[in-house]
């Protein structure tokens, strides 16, 4: 195990710069056909360059983001402990493999966040009032998928506290309850913030009036939300995985012999929802105006 932390950092360091140069690529015609028509959206003169500027930047935040979240743990540790240790594979034959997966997916959505915050929306100069139209959550992003990831983030708190109910020995450390009630209290507040910050994204302000802008806006908050919501599920059924490993080296014989495989699928999904939903074309269900004068959304 000592020797695998060299074969990582040769791996990321060839395979880091290649995602990053493709990340810093142009966004070409081709590519914003594609998504304008996934999207329902039409591009034109006036929505294309905001269009274009979106996905790039947005494109280069979540891959620095992943980068990231892969690499500063390491920094971290050898900053704090002077320990080498790299996707949680240490020199000294320490091992905790999911370190990798869950900060891809936090960093992941960390950059996902931070591209729909700092993306600049031109204010129209000639914009005296505009139409005060209610965003809901709902119409950004399917009903099923939220209930989804509220159900998941109540089964991973209630799942780790359940580690604390198994007996373990052996080579397999009991979990004390301060640090079960700690980690469910963190990922309680992680599953309400999520949500949060997924309303907060589409209420966000909508400086213009033009159609074709609007119906871009709102197809970029829609790529926005589901990036963070493809991200936050992954790093939530990443944990899932971990508890089930968990359960699985407890002393009770049928938790043993079957939680490898719920495990192993859940870490599969993780991967999947972060790079599936994380990119799924929704079209924005949006609601009638109402004129309102000079009230601005």
């Amino acid at each position: 195990m000592s020797d695998f932390p060299p074969v990582i950092a040769l791996v990321l360091a060839v395979v880091v710069p290649v995602v990053l140069a493709r990340a810093y690529a142009k966004v070409n015609d081709t590519l914003l056909a594609q998504w304008g028509q996934a999207h329902g959206v039409e591009l034109s003169p006036e929505n294309r360059p905001l269009v274009a500027s979106y996905l790039r930047s947005a494109r280069v935040l979540r891959t620095w983001g992943v980068v990231g979240g892969l690499l500063l743990p390491s920094l971290v540790e050898v900053a704090l402990s002077g320990r080498v240790q790299l996707l949680g594979f240490g020199t000294d034959g320490s091992a905790a493999p999911y370190a990798g997966p869950i900060g891809a997916f936090l960093g992941y959505l960390v950059g996902a966040l931070s591209a729909e915050v700092s993306f600049a929306r031109p204010v129209d100069p000639a914009r005296r009032s505009a139409s005060l139209v209610p965003r809901e959550l709902g119409d950004y992003l399917p009903g099923r998928l939220l209930h989804v990831q509220r159900a998941l983030g109540i089964a991973v708190v209630l799942g780790l506290l359940s580690l604390g109910l198994v007996p373990h020995s052996g080579e397999a450390a009991e979990p004390g309850w301060l640090g079960l009630l700690t980690g469910a209290g963190a990922l309680a507040a992680f599953g309400l913030g999520l949500e949060s910050l997924e309303r907060w994204l589409v209420r966000r302000p909508q400086p213009f009036t033009s159609p074709s802008l609007m119906a871009a806006d709102d197809a970029i908050r829609a790529q926005s939300v589901h990036s963070l919501a493809g991200s936050g599920l992954a790093l939530l059924l990443a944990v899932c995985s971990g508890v089930f490993v968990g359960l699985a080296a407890s002393d009770v014989a049928v938790l043993r012999w079957t939680m490898w495989l719920p495990a192993l699928v859940a870490l599969l999904l993780s991967i999947r929802a972060c790079l599936d939903i994380g990119q799924r074309a929704w079209r924005v269900r949006r609601p009638m105006a109402r004129p309102t004068g000079a009230t601005s959304t």
